[in-house]
């Protein structure tokens, strides 16, 4: 029973962690925290330990869903995959700072959410990848403003 408690008082925990993550990372990079939590939710449903492998090469990790070509840029901040997976936190402030990239290049708008995604390549079939991502994103963001839960 002490077993079970433990477990289920630190899972509550780490829910409230990254709920303050959100919070604190959007605070930090001047983006809507319920705009990060609806990435996170498109990325991973809010799970910390996704993972989305396509190749040893290619993969995906965290509740953000950072993916593994950016682990070179990552390095010269000491953020390694180990640190994506296992720091909830680290994870959503490196979503929330590609997020803020987009932002800065593109602006404020649905389209630069969009990049989070699918990049900023100027093709026919990358704008639709962001129009798409975004629409589902806007979606998501739209229910957790209506404090439903998202779809």
């Amino acid at each position: 029973m002490r077993m079970f408690l433990a477990t289920l008082l630190f899972l509550m925990s780490a829910s409230v962690l990254s709920q303050d993550c959100f919070e604190r990372a959007g605070k930090d990079y001047g983006i809507n925290a319920d705009l990060l939590r609806a990435i996170s939710f498109r990325e991973s449903s809010w799970r910390s330990d996704a993972l989305n492998i396509v190749s040893p090469e290619s993969y995906a990790m965290g509740a953000m869903q950072i993916h593994s070509q950016n682990l070179a840029h990552l390095s010269q901040f000491g953020i390694t995959p180990e640190t994506l997976i296992s720091d909830v936190c680290m994870n959503i402030y490196t979503g929330a700072y590609y997020l803020a990239i987009a932002f800065k290049r593109w602006g404020t708008n649905w389209r630069a959410v969009g990049a989070y995604n699918a990049g900023f390549r100027e093709t026919e079939v990358q704008e639709r990848k962001r129009q798409k991502y975004a629409q589902e994103v806007q979606a998501i963001y739209a229910d957790i403003k209506k404090n439903a839960s998202p779809k």
